[in-house]
C-alpha cells in the first residue's frame, strides 16, 4: 500500500526522471526544423500512446531577449526612488510614467527615454516588451472623454502633440516564459492547421498582462518557435499560477468554433474539462456533484452594506441563489457553479515530496521570502479529480475551499476555507470582509492543473507535474 502523505513528514530526495505527457492518438512530426546538430530521439509508444518526456526544469538563470530588464528584474536593491514593480494584484496607475505632450515629431526611442528616464537601449526594450502607450482618442471623441491608450510596440515616430504612458518596470514572466525552444517543443501536445495545444507551466499568464504583451503563453510559444507574433489566439484562459492544457487558435474561425462549442457544452457537453489538484483536509472531499452559486466578479468599494473594501480578486460564494434584490453592489446576479468530483485519494509522500520541490524553486525564482506551502498541522494532503460543469473563474479553487479543502499555494482562496455567504447581515458581512483582505493574490505555483480537455472526439492530457 502506498505510503499516505500527511503534512509535516519528512521531504524526500526528489527524483529526476522525467515525468510524462500522454497524447491520445500520437503526434504529427514537427514543422519546426531542429537546431541542435544531434540526432533527435523518437519518442516511445505504448499502446497506442505517445510518451514525452515533461517540460524539462528551466534553469533559474532564464534569460529573454532583454538583458536590461532582466538586469533591473535581479537587482536585489533596487532604487526607492524608483516606481514599484507591477504585480499581479497592484493598480496600474501606480506603475505609470505619463509623459508631457511632444512638441514635435519625435523618435520612439527617445521620446520614451526622455519620459522614464533611461537609456535609448533601455527604452527600445521597453518599446518591444510592449511596455509604451500613447494617448488616442476613437474617431468623434476628445477632450472631456476619458483618457485611452494604445501600445505602440511598432511605433517608430511619436507625434507632435502626443503624450505617452511609459511602464518603466514592467510585469515580468521570465523564468516560466523562456525555457527553450525544445523545452516549449516538448510542450506541443497537439497541433493542426487550426489550433495549437500546448502544456502551460506555471507562473505564466494565459493573456498578455498591462504591461508586458510578450510573456505570456501564446507570446513565449512565437517567440520560441519562430511564429509570427500575432499567429496564436486565445481560446480559453487558465490562470497564471495553474498550469495544464490550453489550445491556442491558429485562425479567427478556429477561436469562434471553440468559443461555440463552450457556449453549447451545458448541453451536448461538446467541451468538457478536467482538471486534477492536491488539497488539505482532514477528511476526503465527497464524491458527486457539488453546487454553489458565485458573484461573478472582483467586490469593489462599498460592497459590503457601504463599507469600503480593498479591491479583491477573490470570489464569493454562496448555497443558494440570492437574485439580484439582496446584493448591494451593481444588482449583479450571483452565478450558479457546479463540478462534479470525480476521485479523492491520499497523496503519496513522493507526489508532496514533488509539489514541494517546484514550490519552493519557484517561490526563490520570484524572490518571495519563505512561506508556507499551503499545509496546517495534522491534515492530510488529498489528490483530487473534479470535471467542470459550469465554467466560472477560479471555479475550482473557491468551490474547494468552501468545501474546507483549499488547494495547496492558494494563498487567495485558503482564508474561505469553509465559509459560504448566506446571510445579508452585518456580522456575515464583517466576517466575509474581513476573510477576503486576508487573501493575496499568489505570485507562485498553485496545485491545480488542467489534467484533461476533451474536444467532441479529440481528447488532449497531460499529466500533472507531482
Amino acid at each position: 500500500m502506498a505510503e499516505v502523505a500527511r503534512v509535516g513528514a519528512p521531504a524526500a530526495a526528489f527524483s529526476s526522471r522525467p515525468r510524462t505527457v500522454r497524447i491520445a492518438g500520437g503526434a504529427a512530426p514537427s514543422p519546426y526544423p531542429s537546431t541542435s546538430s544531434r540526432p533527435t530521439r523518437c519518442p516511445r509508444r505504448r499502446r497506442g500512446l505517445l510518451l514525452v518526456p515533461f517540460g524539462r526544469r528551466a534553469s533559474t538563470e532564464a534569460s529573454s531577449p532583454w538583458p536590461l530588464l532582466d538586469a533591473v528584474e535581479d537587482d536585489p536593491d533596487p532604487d526607492p526612488s524608483e516606481p514599484p514593480r507591477a504585480t499581479p494584484s497592484s493598480a496600474g496607475a501606480a506603475h505609470w510614467t505619463v509623459s508631457e505632450p511632444t512638441s514635435r515629431d519625435t523618435d520612439a526611442a527617445s521620446a520614451v527615454a526622455s519620459t522614464a528616464d533611461v537609456s535609448r537601449e533601455m527604452a527600445a526594450e521597453l518599446l518591444d516588451v510592449g511596455a509604451v502607450y500613447a494617448e488616442y482618442w476613437p474617431e468623434g471623441e476628445g477632450e472631456g472623454k476619458p483618457t485611452r491608450w494604445r501600445r505602440i510596440a511598432d511605433r517608430k515616430i511619436v507625434a507632435k502633440g502626443e503624450v505617452i504612458r511609459v511602464h518603466k518596470r514592467p510585469r515580468r514572466y521570465r523564468h516560466a516564459c523562456w525555457l527553450g525552444r525544445d523545452a516549449w517543443l516538448e510542450r506541443v501536445v497537439h497541433e493542426t492547421d487550426a489550433i495549437l495545444v500546448v502544456n502551460k507551466p506555471h507562473r505564466l499568464p494565459s493573456m498578455a498582462h498591462e504591461s508586458n504583451a510578450v510573456e505570456h503563453c501564446g507570446g513565449c510559444v512565437e517567440r520560441s518557435l519562430g511564429l509570427p507574433p500575432g499567429s496564436l489566439r486565445v481560446t480559453h484562459r487558465l490562470d497564471s499560477s495553474t498550469s495544464g492544457v490550453l489550445v491556442l487558435g491558429k485562425t479567427d474561425e478556429a477561436v469562434r468554433e471553440f468559443n461555440d462549442s463552450v457556449a453549447k457544452t451545458a448541453g451536448s457537453k461538446e467541451i468538457v474539462k478536467s482538471y486534477a489538484m492536491l488539497a488539505t483536509s482532514k477528511a476526503s472531499v465527497p464524491l458527486g456533484s457539488l453546487t454553489h452559486w458565485m458573484y461573478p466578479g472582483p467586490f469593489g468599494p462599498n460592497a459590503f452594506h457601504g463599507r469600503t473594501l480593498r479591491r479583491s480578486r477573490a470570489r464569493l460564494l454562496r448555497s443558494a441563489d440570492a437574485g439580484a434584490e439582496t446584493w448591494q453592489n451593481g444588482g449583479k446576479r450571483w452565478k450558479r457553479c457546479e463540478l462534479r468530483v470525480i476521485s479523492c485519494e491520499p497523496a503519496t509522500q513522493s507526489q508532496v515530496d514533488a509539489w514541494r520541490t517546484l514550490f519552493d524553486r519557484e517561490l526563490e525564482r520570484a524572490r518571495k521570502p519563505f512561506m508556507s506551502w499551503g499545509e496546517s498541522v495534522g491534515e492530510s494532503v488529498w489528490v483530487v479529480r473534479v470535471e467542470l460543469v459550469t465554467g466560472r473563474t477560479h471555479q475550482v479553487r473557491a468551490q474547494l475551499a468552501a468545501a474546507g479543502a483549499p488547494l495547496l499555494g492558494d494563498s487567495l482562496y485558503r482564508p474561505m476555507r469553509g465559509y459560504l455567504h448566506d446571510a445579508d447581515d452585518a456580522s456575515s458581512a464583517e466576517e466575509a470582509w474581513v476573510r477576503m483582505e486576508r487573501g493575496t493574490v499568489p505570485d507562485w505555483p498553485v496545485a491545480l492543473h488542467a489534467e484533461t480537455l476533451r474536444w467532441g472526439d479529440s481528447v488532449f492530457s497531460t499529466a500533472p507535474p507531482w
